[in-house]
């Protein structure tokens, strides 16, 4: 009998990692920010653009509704909404916070809202506050770009890490300077990049905190 091996994410340790992703892949930023409060019990302190932290990815494909209250999320509509509220961040980070993640860190600046030269330096200003918070608190923070172009340069200055997410005839595969790895395809035809192949791989990954109300068949099969 041939035992299938358990899928494998890539870590996030303490510092600053950027996710880059293709523009078809759905899921696997939500997907890794739920793996690392599955194997941490402290929480997620996130703030959003572009609609990345709304609730139907996460519930879609989180294998434990609870898990979802340790997730706080806060919204801006504006850039200076947004870079106030990072800048308001050390007031929300504390002993208890697993992670940080900040999507889409340079949507907001790329307004037509924003006088000549803003967009750099209100990003510059972003991008040096959240160094300095990932320096303070030691916990890992993760970030994407909505657009990589020369705006976005000073977020790579402070990455200690990239993380590349791309999909492949064999399911997505993440790499990085030292980590590389294929998601496992799954032998159902589904197609990988959707947000139920995400949350079949978290319930293989995680099968204790698979909610109760789910029946033990579908349990055993890793998927609800």
């Amino acid at each position: 009998m041939i035992h299938q091996k358990s899928p494998e994410l890539p870590s996030l340790d303490p510092g600053i990692t950027l996710l880059e992703t293709e523009e078809r892949m759905t899921g696997s930023l939500q997907s890794l920010v739920l793996d690392q409060l599955l194997l941490d019990q402290g929480s997620a302190i996130w703030i959003d653009a572009h609609g990345h932290g709304t609730t139907h990815p996460l519930t879609r494909i989180t294998p434990s509704m609870r898990v979802l209250d340790r997730i706080h999320i806060a919204r801006a509509f504006t850039p200076w909404q947004h870079q106030s509220l990072v800048q308001e961040l050390t007031g929300e980070l504390s002993d208890e916070t697993a992670i940080a993640v900040l999507p889409a860190l340079d949507w907001f600046y790329r307004s037509e809202d924003l006088p000549r030269g803003d967009d750099e330096r209100m990003l510059s200003a972003v991008t040096e506050r959240i160094n300095e918070l990932a320096e303070r608190f030691e916990i890992p923070v993760l970030l994407t770009l909505q657009t990589d172009d020369t705006l976005t340069a000073p977020i790579h200055e402070i990455a200690d890490r990239t993380i590349q997410c791309e999909q492949t005839k064999f399911g997505p595969r993440f790499a990085g300077e030292e980590y590389e790895t294929l998601v496992y395809p799954l032998e159902n035809g589904m197609v990988q990049t959707t947000l139920a192949y995400w949350k079949r791989v978290l319930a293989n990954r995680h099968p204790a905190m698979v909610d109760a109300d789910v029946s033990p068949e579908v349990r055993a099969n890793g998927a609800y």
